[in-house]
């Protein structure tokens, strides 16, 4: 019994690239918190803030990606 589709090689395709970009985006956060954490001594994003801006963005652009994929 599958609780869910297997997914098509687009799919898999449009998740490497969602999952890249939430990367780069964790990335960024991270320098931007150190940068600001070396100079004020705080940091600027929370570490929650931080894990739910990667979630958002990485399941928000496959998201999108999915349904441009859909419409062509």
């Amino acid at each position: 019994m599958k609780l869910f589709k297997d997914a098509s090689k687009r799919e898999h395709q449009n998740w490497n690239k969602a999952v890249s970009a939430g990367f780069y985006i964790l990335l960024l956060l991270l320098f931007v918190n150190v940068i600001m954490y070396t100079y004020n001594g705080g940091e600027l994003v929370s570490s929650f803030s931080m894990f739910w801006t990667g979630m958002i963005v990485t399941f928000g652009y496959q998201f999108i990606l999915n349904r441009q994929s859909e419409k062509k």
